[in-house]
């Protein structure tokens, strides 16, 4: 099995490592302990960047001297130095595909000799978490990387997910086993050894018989739990939150459809926040309705973003919802809901931006109402007041910033969380609360067993698994 000082003596290699064995760890302790100078440190996700500084403070607190970044952030950093060497046509991109021109651009500066010196004279290596979740684009800049600078991958094949839409991975065999040389793999599942060792054990030999293609038995010490398809959603609402009422710690419960995990976040009490992703389409395009709409369509607007939030919002509001679409400004009504009545009217009457604030303010206290997308709202409230402080700036301006912040700055991740399982790959929580199984490739079951620390649960209708083989899901 593959030290840190081997890892750190590499000068262009691989380590395939199983999930909850020690990746961030091994990481962590290879700049700390045996780092020449500062080291480079890239992984996909703010979550990732998170958790791999903070390690490194645990291990010998080099943070200052150690470069953590997710690849889009450094990717775009660098290209922006220098865009019109880099061609870099937007330096705030929003889709796949500007993001896959950044990845170009600064592939492209990369391959300018005093850019190679620079990084050269910045960094003694760099290290690549979770390879198996770059694109291509990705593989691309990081070949560049490679033939500058000292460069060590980290990844798991089995774990490979991101394959949605027009997302190409990397090939395993071809681009990476074609171009670095391997290091022993890491296998002991450390993530469980002092909380749940016989799970640990049991994840071990479930990976072995996915690998294989075989089925996979739900027996102790995983709590199976029967789907039962006369109410399917009656009972994964009562297990989540009775697991969220009882035990200690943090819970995620994982569903495979994203406009199930929404719903189902409506349903659970409260318990539970919706993971969201880093690009986060649903703010920019209701920012971008509420910023471009004005007068009744803008209150309109408001309603229609604080229902994607909360729950009771959108049957209550209604009637007023669609009378603010007809261009009417309905009455102020006296009652429970007078005051979400009158900040509504005023957005109808005021187009300053702040008016929206103030809605919003009173929207976030509706009557019984649920709210399940916390961090699309908080953000959204964000991004209106830095719009309104900032000199001429939009709030899709604003709304970037504050989003692109988070890739460098991370975010506190509820203590019960329901998501996909590309929104919460990469996170650890006590216990993991599987929804829908059956309707999982290898990959994504995998992943999904592997989030829970403590105790797993699992909803099937058969106590057997037979996942199918991994296949492009088509969307996020």
């Amino acid at each position: 099995m593959t030290d840190a000082a081997e890892l750190a003596a590499a000068p262009r290699a691989f380590v395939a490592a199983a999930a909850g064995c020690g990746k961030t760890h091994l990481i962590s302790e290879a700049v700390c302990r045996f780092g020449t100078r500062r080291d480079l440190v890239l992984t996909h996700t703010h979550a990732g960047v998170q958790a791999l500084r903070n390690k490194i403070q645990r291990i010998e607190n080099r943070v200052a001297e150690v470069a953590v970044e997710t690849i889009a952030a450094w990717a775009l950093r660098y290209a922006s130095a220098f865009p019109k060497t880099s061609g870099l046509q937007t330096q705030q991109p929003k889709t796949n595909l500007e993001w896959n021109c950044v990845y170009a651009a600064a592939r492209k500066i990369l391959l300018v000799k005093h850019v190679r010196d620079v990084l050269k004279a910045s960094y003694s290596g760099v290290y690549v978490d979770e390879y198996q979740d770059c694109s291509t684009e990705q593989h691309a800049l990081l070949l560049a990387l490679a033939d500058a600078i000292p460069t060590r991958l980290l990844g798991d094949p089995l774990q490979g997910i991101f394959d949605f839409g027009q997302n190409r991975p990397v090939n395993w065999e071809l681009d990476v086993c074609a171009n670095f040389a391997e290091l022993s793999p890491i296998t002991r599942p450390w993530r469980w050894e002092t909380k749940n060792p016989q799970l640990g054990q049991w994840l071990a030999s479930a990976r072995q018989a996915l690998l294989r293609g075989h089925p996979i038995h739900l027996d102790y010490p995983v709590r199976w739990v029967r789907l039962l398809s006369a109410n399917p959603i009656g009972c994964q609402v009562s297990e989540c939150v009775g697991i969220a009422r009882r035990e200690p710690g943090s819970v995620v419960a994982i569903h495979n459809v994203a406009n199930q995990v929404h719903y189902l976040a409506g349903r659970l009490l409260g318990f539970y926040q919706c993971a969201e992703p880093i690009e986060l389409e649903d703010l920019f395009q209701n920012g971008m309705l509420i910023e471009t709409s004005h007068g009744p369509a803008r209150a309109a607007a408001v309603i229609d973003f604080a229902e994607k939030c909360m729950t009771r919002v959108g049957p209550a509001l209604r009637q007023a919802c669609n009378a603010y679409r007809l261009g009417d400004i309905p009455r102020t009504r006296a009652g429970l809901l007078a005051d979400v009545h009158g900040a509504l009217r005023r957005v109808a009457e005021d187009d300053s931006l702040s008016t929206v604030i103030d809605a919003l303010t009173v929207l976030r206290h509706f009557p019984n109402a649920i709210m399940y997308r916390r961090e699309l709202f908080n953000e959204m409230v964000r991004g209106l007041r830095a719009s309104i402080l900032g000199s001429n700036v939009s709030l899709q301006d604003s709304l970037w910033i504050i989003r692109n912040r988070s890739r460098f700055s991370g975010r506190r991740v509820a203590r019960c969380v329901v998501g996909t399982t590309l929104l919460v790959k990469g996170l650890e929580f006590d216990h993991a609360i599987i929804l829908n199984a059956e309707d999982m490739d290898l990959n994504d079951l995998y992943v999904a067993l592997t989030r829970g620390s403590r105790s797993l649960t699992v909803f099937s209708s058969a106590q057997t698994l037979t996942p199918m083989q991994r296949r492009n899901r088509g969307t996020a």
